[in-house]
C-alpha cells in the first residue's frame, strides 16, 4: 500500500493469467492439474513482486489481479487484515484456501510448487542461511518505511500536526539520510556475503531470500521516488552483478520481458 500510494495504480482494476507452466513432451504422460490461484495487489511490484517472482521461477501458472485505487476502500473491508497482497487457491480437489501476508505466500509458493527442493530447502540447517538473509531484507525496509510514509503523507503517524509545511524538508532529509547511512550498510552486508558465495545470496543456487531482495531492491534502480535517483545501486557493483545474474534465470528474464 505505501508505494502504491507512491506510484498510483490505474483507474481500472487488470487482471491477467501469467502461465509459466511447460507443455509436457509427451502426451502419454501423466498430468498433473495445478490449483488456480489468484494474487491481488496494486498495479505496481511493491510487497507482492517477491510472491510474483516465486510463481514465475515454479512454473505456477497464477492469475495476476492488479487493484485500482477507487476500488480499494471497498475491498480493504473484506481482507483478512486490511491489507494486500491477498492470495486465494482453489485445490483440484475444489478445497479452498486464502491468507494473506506476502512473506507467507512467497514460502508457500516455494514449499508447494518447487521441484528442485533447492528454493526454500525443508531441512532447518539448510533453510537457516535463507532465513537470515530475508530477516536482513525486512530490517533494511523497516530503515525505509520512515522515508516513504512521511512522503505520502502519513506524518501524523509520526507526531506532526495535519498542517505540516516543513514536511518537504523532512522527507527529503530522511531520504537523503537512508541513501547516504543505510543503504550503503546493507549493500556491505550483501557485498561481503556475495563475495563469499560468488553467485546467489545462499550458495550456488538461487532461493525466495534472491527472489525477496532482488524485487526489493528493483525499486532503488527506477528512480520513482523523490530524492531516490535511479543510480542509487550503481556505488555497490558486486550487488549489481548479482542482480544481473539473477535476471539471467529464464524464469525471471520471461518476467520481466528482457
Amino acid at each position: 500500500l505505501a508505494q502504491a500510494c507512491l506510484l498510483g495504480p490505474p483507474l481500472e482494476p487488470v487482471c491477467s493469467t501469467s502461465k509459466r507452466t511447460p507443455t509436457p513432451p509427451n502426451h502419454r504422460a501423466t498430468v498433473v492439474i495445478m490449483p488456480s490461484i489468484k494474487l491481488s495487489y496494486f498495479d505496481i511490484e511493491g510487497f507482492a513482486e517477491k510472491v510474483r517472482l516465486t510463481l514465475a521461477i515454479t512454473d505456477t501458472t497464477f492469475e495476476d489481479c492488479r487493484i485500482s485505487r477507487e476500488e480499494w476502500p471497498t475491498l480493504k473491508e473484506t481482507m483478512p487484515f486490511g491489507q494486500v497482497p491477498y492470495m486465494e487457491v482453489t485445490e483440484d480437489d475444489g478445497n479452498k484456501l486464502s491468507f494473506a501476508q506476502s512473506a507467507a505466500m512467497m514460502r508457500w509458493v516455494a514449499r508447494k510448487f518447487d521441484k528442485t527442493g533447492t528454493l526454500y530447502p525443508a531441512d532447518a540447517n539448510a533453510s537457516i542461511d535463507i532465513e537470515q538473509m530475508i530477516g536482513l531484507s525486512d530490517d533494511m525496509q523497516r530503515t525505509w518505511m520512515p522515508a516513504l510514509s512521511m512522503g505520502m503523507g502519513l506524518h501524523k503517524k509520526f507526531g506532526h500536526p495535519e498542517e505540516f509545511p516543513q514536511k518537504p524538508e523532512v522527507v527529503k532529509a530522511l531520504r537523503e539520510a537512508f541513501l547516504a547511512e543505510e543503504l550503503p550498510k546493507y549493500m556491505n552486508f550483501l557485498t561481503k556475503t556475495l563475495e563469499k558465495t560468488g553467485a546467489f545470496l545462499c550458495g550456488a543456487n538461487i532461493t525466495i531470500a534472491d527472489l525477496q531482495w532482488l524485487a526489493q531492491l528493483r525499486y532503488y534502480t527506477k528512480g520513482v521516488a523523490d530524492h531516490v535517483p535511479a543510480d542509487s545501486l550503481d556505488k555497490y557493483p558486486v550487488v549489481v552483478a548479482w542482480m544481473s545474474r539473477c535476471y539471467e534465470v529464464p524464469q525471471i528474464k520471461k518476467w520481466y520481458n528482457m
